[in-house]
């Protein structure tokens, strides 16, 4: 009978020992299911153990470089006031130089438009890209000509005699 105790205490003692050979050696420790695990290196690992997501690091945003949006309004600046020395230079009479300069300056608003809506969608300058979108779709000739044509078509007329 004598027996009886210390085989029960050495059986509690095997079942206490774990088979993971980084805990051989140590004392096991009981855990119940709303304990807190240990802290892992590997914070994916830890993230997982709880079944949980660590917002603590959503919160922080990183700003990007508006070099993007500030390059698109640059741009249909530029565009803008290339049309208007088109203008000019078709006032005084020289249409095909005009008409070149006028071409030139649909492809740079076309890429002043692209640059500033990546810029606005991406947020790399979202205001920049905006305004500059607006304003490359008014410098652009094409979108002149068609506004003269409907609010003001006796200025085209004004303009061939």
């Amino acid at each position: 009978m004598a027996a009886e105790p210390q085989q029960r205490a050495s059986q509690q003692r095997a079942s206490q020992r774990t088979t993971d050979p980084a805990r051989a050696g140590k004392p096991a420790v009981a855990r119940s299911v709303g304990a807190v695990p240990p802290r892992d290196s590997d914070e994916f690992a830890r993230l997982m153990h709880r079944n949980t997501v660590d917002v603590r690091q959503t919160g922080e945003r990183k700003r990007r470089n508006p070099v993007v949006g500030k390059i698109a309004l640059g741009l249909a600046v530029v565009s803008a006031a290339v049309d208007a020395s088109a203008f000019a230079v078709f006032m005084g009479g020289d249409t095909n130089f005009a008409f070149g300069i006028c071409f030139v300056v649909v492809f740079l608003t076309l890429i002043a438009a692209v640059l500033g809506f990546v810029a606005a969608v991406g947020s790399f300058g979202r205001w920049y890209g905006a305004i500059g979108v607006v304003l490359a779709f008014f410098a652009n000739p094409v979108i002149l000509i068609v506004i003269m044509v409907f609010v003001a078509p006796e200025i085209l007329t004004d303009m061939g005699a």
